[in-house]
């Protein structure tokens, strides 16, 4: 006949319990050192590698917007829904740091007279949605007063984030420009947008 754990003659002694705690309390200190070993990684190559590590969160950002547009797909035999972009007022490059979700347009562009309406936003403002598109892509675009029109890409140009003019950006074939920043690099994306 088997007895019980709870029975007299089966109850812990001090010696194991003592044992038990501290293999507890080594696994727990293991546990410890890991996950501190594991951030102080981390933060050695935010640190020591800032550009890869904002290589990365460009690349999840990337990847959780696709999935983000799929799933707002009201038809899912359609595939998912198109990119969506606000267009922002007119202003100084400081309307950027307002950081609304909106591409504010910039009047720095406007000293080019051949140059369309160029609207700009920081990567993690959401600019980053323009990084990816190629041409053909179809995007929803929202103006100022609300009106909705789809657009397509229609041509794209990398230009160095430092040292670059105006000059660097005439010729795209579009109406208008969206301008983000590449994560990580010195280099810009503009990508003219032409009504579908």
């Amino acid at each position: 006949m088997r007895t019980s754990a709870a029975s007299p003659d089966r109850l812990p002694t001090r010696r194991t319990l003592r044992l038990a705690r501290r293999r507890r309390q080594r696994l727990t200190n293991v546990a410890s050192l890991a996950l501190i070993a594991m951030g102080a990684a981390a933060i050695a190559v935010s640190v020591l590698a800032p550009d890869l590590t904002q290589q990365a969160v460009g690349q999840v950002r990337h990847v959780a917007q696709a999935v983000e547009l799929y799933a707002e797909s009201t038809d899912p035999v359609a595939g998912p829904a198109l990119p969506t972009v606000r267009l922002g007022e007119l202003g100084p490059e400081a309307l950027l740091d307002v950081c609304d979700g909106s591409f504010p347009e910039l009047e720095q562009y406007r000293v080019e007279a051949t140059l369309q309406p160029v609207y700009a936003a920081h990567n993690n403002c959401g600019g980053d949605i323009v990084l990816p598109w190629q041409l053909g892509t179809n995007v929803t675009v929202q103006q100022q007063d609300g009106r909705t029109a789809t657009y397509v890409v229609t041509d794209a140009r990398d230009v160095a984030k430092h040292g670059s003019t105006t000059g660097d950006v005439v010729g795209l074939s579009g109406t208008l420009l969206l301008q983000s920043c590449y994560w990580g690099q010195d280099t810009m994306r503009f990508v003219a947008l032409t009504p579908a």
